[in-house]
């Protein structure tokens, strides 16, 4: 990384570079940056290391002079060795360096302001100079015209066991018999160099059973010096910004970014601009279309929701914990307040779930079930209309809830499901982009599509038991997928079907009992 770095800072050149460091809290930035300044600084008559600028000025409301005035005395203070210098006006920085070989490390940049009050253009600076800004936001560097980037990368799996063991050991390896445990936990603190030294020298001098006790406990909570770095990063956002991140955070890690976008558009999260802000501030990346976030950020966010309520769980915005989530639905505890529910179990784990479960959570958006072991003896007497999102594979259900709307409702994936059919009537589908019941051999019919106009793809696949398929598909006229591949029992495709001019692909392959189609 230092040789990678110093290729960027092109010493050998008399111009002015300015080069940032990109990365999220705790990759090591400041680290790596300390130990080039080192290096560097016995080349340079004029150095200075700033350390930690947005932690140690707070910021103004939006152009608080006198707070860049302090910033820039720190800087020349360094640079100069001079502790009472004064600085009257912005201009001083330029006056006093412009003839000088300078090294300056900025550490820690989050707004603008800080970047224009000590290095407002590269003129300020003698020839040879170099600027090392170190930064979580992209934003910043290209708003100060800073092209020469380096993005700091997460350590291999091998060096991020080595760096846990000198922290946890004195060494790179484990001590005999620690091996396992050594690599559990370096998996826990997801390679972040920050959470390999905490949770190395937290578990150093331990014996190998206390060793053993801890790891359940880290597993399950952040360490408070893990959490009050990462926060200060989420703790910047707007309000906006902050709810996005927790629904990300505690339910739409691993997703499509489409997917998220139309999952969440019209909520009034500004969805588009704020995964920019998020990718900008290295909070989330976006990796071949995919939503993805560091596992020690997404568990902020999961305890950042649990302390909205310690003792009722039922008024969090996100419920992920099974035990929390198997007496909600089993004592009807939910309210308003919640609006997801990720329920994954294992085989063993059976839940009970009442037959108003849901009644209480009448702003419930995306729900998310993976378990085989779900019972719910009397059915369910309603699904919240707010519901955007609902995936629930496995679905014991056979029949669908008599109370439900479905007017918010995009996606609806329920393969495997035990249905024989969904809601009686016309529903409000205007929203509803995609339609998943593949697999679900007990389904005889699926309901009235007439006003599903924004449909792209439905999957019926394998469904063995449909007997026929509605005649108000022809209405879904933004259809581009249609499988029907291996319904046993479909007899006709209904003429309206020729009114689906976006349709790419219509799968009937398998359709023994087919005699008619139509359009």
């Amino acid at each position: 990384r230092i040789v990678e770095i110093n290729s960027l800072l092109s010493l050998q050149s008399d111009e002015v570079r300015m080069v940032g460091i990109l990365g999220p809290t705790g990759i090591g930035k400041t680290s790596t940056v300390r130990v080039l300044y080192d290096q560097l600084s016995r080349g340079f008559q004029y150095s200075a290391f700033m350390e930690n600028i947005k932690g140690s000025y707070e910021r103004p409301c939006y152009d608080d002079y006198q707070l860049k005035l302090c910033l820039q005395k720190q800087l020349l203070s360094q640079i100069v060795n001079q502790k009472d210098i004064e600085v009257r006006h912005l201009g001083v920085a330029q006056e006093k360096l412009r003839d000088k070989k300078v090294l300056a490390v900025l550490d820690e940049v989050d707004c603008l302001w800080q970047l224009n009050a000590v290095a407002n253009q590269p003129g300020w600076f003698g020839g040879g100079s170099r600027i090392i800004i170190t930064t979580e936001d992209r934003k910043v560097l290209k708003a100060h015209g800073i092209d020469h980037i380096y993005e700091m990368k997460f350590p291999t799996r091998d060096e991020a066991l080595q760096i846990f063991c000198l922290y946890a050991f004195g060494q790179k390896s484990p001590y005999d018999g620690f091996e396992e445990l050594a690599w559990e936990v370096t998996e826990l603190a997801g390679r972040l160099p920050l959470g390999l030294k905490v949770l190395g020298s937290y578990l150093r001098g331990m014996s190998m059973d206390e060793w053993i006790d801890a790891i359940p406990r880290l597993r399950s909570s952040l360490d408070r010096d893990i959490e009050s770095t990462l926060r200060f990063s989420f703790d910047v956002l707007s309000d906006k910004d902050k709810a996005l991140f927790l629904h990300i955070a505690c339910f739409f890690v691993g997703f499509e970014v489409n997917r998220v976008k139309r999952c969440l558009a019209n909520c009034g999260l500004d969805v588009n601009h704020g995964l920019l802000v998020l990718a900008q501030k290295s909070l989330i990346t976006i990796e071949d279309g995919f939503l993805e976030m560091h596992c020690l950020l997404q568990q902020m966010g999961g305890e950042i929701v649990y302390k909205q309520s310690l003792d009722e769980p039922g008024k969090r915005q996100f419920l992920m914990d099974i035990t929390e989530i198997s007496d909600l639905l089993d004592e009807d505890t939910g309210t308003g307040t919640v609006l997801g529910i990720k329920l994954r179990t294992l085989e063993r784990e059976e839940i009970q779930i009442s037959r108003s479960a849901f009644e209480g959570m009448n702003n419930l958006q995306f729900l998310a079930v993976d378990s085989v072991t779900l019972c719910i003896p009397e059915g369910l007497t309603c699904l919240p209309d707010k519901l955007r999102f609902i995936e629930w594979d496995d679905c014991p259900l056979r029949f669908w809830p008599s109370k439900f709307s479905g007017k918010f409702l995009v996606e609806l994936i329920m393969r495997q499901s035990k249905l024989q059919k969904l809601w009686e009537g016309i529903k409000p589908l205007k929203c509803l982009k995609r339609m998943d019941l593949s697999y679900s051999q007990h389904l005889k019919e699926i309901p009235d599509l007439s006003n599903a106009t924004s449909l792209e793809e439905l999957n019926l696949y394998e469904c063995a038991g449909l007997l026929e398929l509605t005649s108000s598909i022809g209405n879904a006229t933004k259809l581009t997928f249609c499988r029907l591949g291996n319904c046993l029992l479909l007899k006709e495709i209904p003429s309206s079907i020729g009114r689906l001019i976006k349709l790419e692909l219509l799968d009937l392959n398998g359709c023994s009992s087919l005699k008619y189609l139509g359009g």
